[in-house]
């Protein structure tokens, strides 16, 4: 499996407690729910990510767990045997892989540019999972369910579908989101949610 598939993972992070879905409430002010997801800046996740290119495609599951700028992420099933752990934060990354030598970069996306020579839009992808563009990423295009959620969306160069919101806590959060960006897409099933961790 090459190593392209690795980083498609990196959109999918998480670790524990279940939270029984519910139905979202309506949005009803868009710029007060976008401001509030923003400020949801520690969360674990656990999903399953399927992906697919000109070449291959296979699926993993994922656990991500984000602090601020800091992430861990944890690979099951692709690669063979083991797991494969991604860590770092906006100016480091680094990737560790079972029986293999580990991968220093400067920041998650020349670790991106490294590892398959074109550059995996990681600094949107923490605001994509929770269902909102990228504040800082010019938005070429979005529009919204019926409820006030966010039901596509491009940027950076990527069409997102978002769909099956929940409540989980106070927050109104996507359980599935499918991208793609010419040769590339990918569809992540979010199992669960967990807003606002206690540190391992």
């Amino acid at each position: 499996m090459r190593l392209a598939t690795l980083l498609l993972t990196m959109l999918t992070l998480g670790a524990c407690a279940l939270h029984s879905p519910q139905p979202a409430p309506t949005v009803t002010d868009w710029d007060q729910h976008q401001q509030q997801l923003q400020q949801l800046q520690s969360w674990r996740l656990e999903g399953k990510l399927g992906y697919r290119d000109s070449r291959d495609g296979g699926s993993a599951w994922v656990n991500w767990q984000q602090s601020a700028e800091h992430f861990k992420l944890q690979l099951n099933g692709p690669f063979g045997a083991g797991a494969t752990h991604i860590l770092g934060d906006d100016n480091y990354a680094e990737l560790q892989r079972s029986g293999k030598e580990t991968i220093y970069a400067p920041s998650p996306t020349a670790l991106t540019e490294q590892l398959f020579g074109w550059q995996w839009p990681v600094d949107q992808l923490q605001f994509w999972v929770r269902g909102i563009p990228a504040p800082d990423t010019p938005l070429a295009e979005s529009h919204h369910n019926p409820d006030g959620t966010l039901a596509r969306l491009d940027q950076a160069q990527w069409q997102l579908e978002f769909s099956g919101y929940q409540q989980v806590e106070h927050w109104i959060l996507p359980s599935r989101i499918r991208g793609n960006n010419g040769e590339y897409s990918f569809t992540l099933v979010i199992k669960n949610w967990r807003p606002n961790p206690v540190a391992d």
